[in-house]
């Protein structure tokens, strides 16, 4: 069974700079990253509380180590 989490990812620009983004990045049970999203996240929710929930758990990400995007 696999999860998921938040983290912050570097990914390269088109003038070769990196932008630094959140990205939702799955695992195998063995916790090895096997994919994560294709694009930065911007959260939506229907309501002012659950987008401050959402960005307390996005929060945790700047704990992990930045991955990069490849």
């Amino acid at each position: 069974m696999s999860t998921w989490n938040y983290r912050v990812m570097k990914k390269l620009n088109e003038q070769g700079e990196y932008e630094f983004g959140i990205y939702e990045v799955y695992y195998d049970d063995n916790g090895k990253v096997i994919s994560y999203t294709m694009d930065s996240l911007t959260p939506v929710r229907s309501s002012a509380e659950g987008l401050e929930e959402e960005f307390e758990t996005m929060k945790r990400a700047f704990k992990e180590e930045v991955l990069t995007y490849e």
